[in-house]
Parts: structure tokens; C-alpha cells; sequence
């Protein structure tokens, strides 16, 4: 599946959520419409607070991250109508707007990403 950039925004907390277009061609007139969202979090020590530094060191958190970590986030309508596409298309892309971006651009969101992955890397 190709993945097109349609939208690249800067958030409140100066992060950069990437808006692609990952619909593909189902059948003659019909296509899964597809939205992706990505924010890549770049794992740096100013990140954090001083509380989350207490239960982890910053060298074991990137040990176990990595340098950076996505945050990616999926929506798909099946069998739509060429004509209905690309109003579908942007259908998803404002619901996510509406519903996601305010939590995702709270100043918080990359400390709390980071610490989440590094939770699940065990």
C-alpha cells in the first residue's frame, strides 16, 4: 500500500503529525479509503519530568526506545464509490481533527508516548 502526505501540521507541543492518504483501489469503481496519522516523537531528556527521571534513567529509556517513537493512528471506510472518495477522504481526516489533535497536542502527550513505549519494551 502507497502511502501519499496530504497534510504535515506543526501541534501546540511542537510536534509534527503527518496526514497520509493510504486508500487503494478494491475494484473497478469502489476503493477502501484509507487515513493515517503519524507523529514521530524524538526521545530527547528535555522531554520529561523530573518524576519520570526518578523511576527510569533517560540512557535506559533510549536503550529500550530507541531514538524516536511513533505515534500512528488508523481509520478506513471499505467499498466507497470513486465519486464519494475524496469526501470521504477528508470526512476522516476532520473527524480525527475534531476527536484526536486536541489530546495529542497537550504538552504532555510526548513525555507520556515515550514513557508508554517504554513500559511495553519491558
Amino acid at each position: 500500500m502507497e502511502e501519499e502526505l496530504v497534510k504535515k501540521e506543526t501541534l501546540g507541543n511542537g510536534e509534527i503529525l503527518d496526514i497520509f492518504d493510504c486508500s487503494r483501489k478494491i475494484s473497478e469503481d469502489a476503493y477502501l479509503v484509507k487515513m493515517t496519522a503519524r507523529i514521530t516523537v524524538q526521545v530527547k531528556e528535555e522531554l520529561f519530568s523530573r518524576e519520570a527521571l526518578t523511576r527510569a534513567s533517560f540512557q535506559d529509556i533510549v536503550k529500550k526506545t530507541g531514538p524516536s517513537v511513533s505515534f500512528e493512528y488508523n481509520a478506513e471506510r471499505n467499498f466507497i464509490m470513486k465519486p464519494d472518495k475524496e469526501a470521504v477522504f477528508q470526512n476522516l481526516v476532520d473527524t480525527f481533527f475534531d476527536t484526536m489533535v486536541p489530546y495529542l497536542s497537550k504538552p504532555g502527550f510526548p513525555e507520556k508516548l515515550v514513557l508508554k513505549r517504554y513500559k511495553e519494551a519491558g
